[in-house]
C-alpha cells in the first residue's frame, strides 16, 4: 500500500468515526425536538448541520470510490476536518439546548 493509500484510508477512518458521533448527536438532537425543547433558532441551526452532515457523509462516501491520489488525499483531509467542525457546532447547540431546558 503506498503512502498516499495509507493517507486516504486514514482519512476515510477517521471521517467515519466523525460520521457516527455526528449520527449520535442527531439522534440527541432528535430527542430534543421530540420533547420541544428545541428553540426556531436551534431548529435553523440543526436543520443546517444535518444539511452539511449529509453533503460531505456524501462527499466522503463518493471519494471512497475515487482512486487514491495526492487530489483525493488533500479532499478527504479537508473533509475530515468540516465533520469535526460540524460534530463541534452540533454538540455546542445540544449543549445550548439543555442549558436552556435545564437538563
Amino acid at each position: 500500500m503506498s503512502q498516499i493509500d495509507r493517507l486516504v484510508e486514514q482519512h476515510f477512518l477517521e471521517s467515519q468515526s466523525h460520521l457516527r458521533h455526528i449520527d449520535e448527536l442527531m439522534a440527541k438532537a432528535q430527542e430534543a425536538r421530540a420533547s420541544n425543547l428545541v428553540s426556531t433558532e436551534h431548529e435553523g441551526q440543526l436543520s443546517r448541520l444535518a444539511q452539511d452532515h449529509a453533503r460531505v457523509a456524501g462527499e466522503v462516501h463518493a471519494l471512497r470510490a475515487k482512486p487514491a491520489s495526492p487530489e483525493a488525499v488533500e479532499h478527504s483531509k479537508g473533509l475530515t476536518g468540516m465533520l469535526q467542525t460540524i460534530g463541534l457546532e452540533l454538540e455546542k447547540a445540544l449543549t445550548a439546548i439543555g442549558d436552556k431546558s435545564g437538563r
